[in-house]
């Protein structure tokens, strides 16, 4: 019997990637996410939007700075805006690789500074309200 199927060995459960971020990335993480949560509505309720979004992309994927693997990330959630649940989900998605892509967000200049800092006040305010 190999060491790896050792009945001696204790079954735990693993943290999932995600969840093993120090707690001061967790609020950064969070905001960043309310972010994108009001850019995803912005762009599903105006669609000449994502126009400016696909140069971004494509011209940061021209002058290399970013991978093949995030251009063409970006441009599947991008497709995906005619339905809007998929949209949202894959935006949202609360991954490793999509944590790390929003914190590189190709979603610029969706909101205004005005609108980010209502987003940010409100998450904020709306955390310290949920802790115990």
């Amino acid at each position: 019997m190999s060491s790896f199927q050792s009945p001696h060995r204790a079954k735990r459960k693993r943290k999932k990637q995600y969840d093993k971020v120090p707690v001061k990335d967790r609020g950064i993480d969070s905001q960043i996410l309310a972010l994108h949560e009001a850019m995803a509505e912005k762009c599903l309720a105006d669609t000449s939007l994502l126009a400016p979004i696909s140069e971004r992309i494509e011209m940061r994927y021209a002058a290399k700075q970013m991978k093949y693997g995030a251009y063409l990330t970006w441009l599947s959630i991008i497709e995906l805006i005619d339905k809007p649940e998929q949209f949202k989900e894959a935006l949202l998605e609360k991954s490793v690789k999509m944590r790390s892509l929003r914190r590189a967000t190709v979603f610029t200049q969706i909101l205004s500074e005005e609108e980010r800092v209502v987003i940010i006040n409100n998450h904020n305010e709306k955390g310290l309200n949920e802790e115990p």
